[in-house]
């Protein structure tokens, strides 16, 4: 069965479901009180909803920290950039120069 034929005998189930659905549904009764008995529904799930999160204070927190290291990457990127256009040795040589934890160890 190629795969056209398989997406097309899908699809007939999937609309065969679609119009078993459609005629198996309730009739709505929109009475004159009908707007205002949705709308105490929508009010009373609202009302059964739990409060904000224990960590709602942090997520401001959190915005202006990722905003300041982004700034601060950005910064730093930009001094590398600056320095390399400077030096002739490349950086990370200087830095491992810098870096140096002491004399090498002894050799046997």
């Amino acid at each position: 069965m190629s795969l056209h034929a398989r997406h097309k005998k899908s699809l007939e189930k999937v609309e065969q479901v679609f119009a078993q659905a459609h005629r198996l549904r309730v009739d709505i009764v929109v009475g004159p009180d009908w707007a205002q008995d949705i709308m105490r529904e929508v009010r009373r799930g609202d009302a059964e909803q739990r409060g904000p999160s224990m960590l709602a204070w942090a997520e401001p927190l959190v915005w202006r920290v990722a905003g300041g290291a982004a700034l601060a990457a950005v910064l730093f990127a930009g001094s590398v950039l600056v320095y390399t256009s400077q030096r002739s040795a490349p950086v990370t040589a200087f830095w491992m120069e810098e870096l140096d934890a002491g004399a090498p160890l002894p050799e046997e």
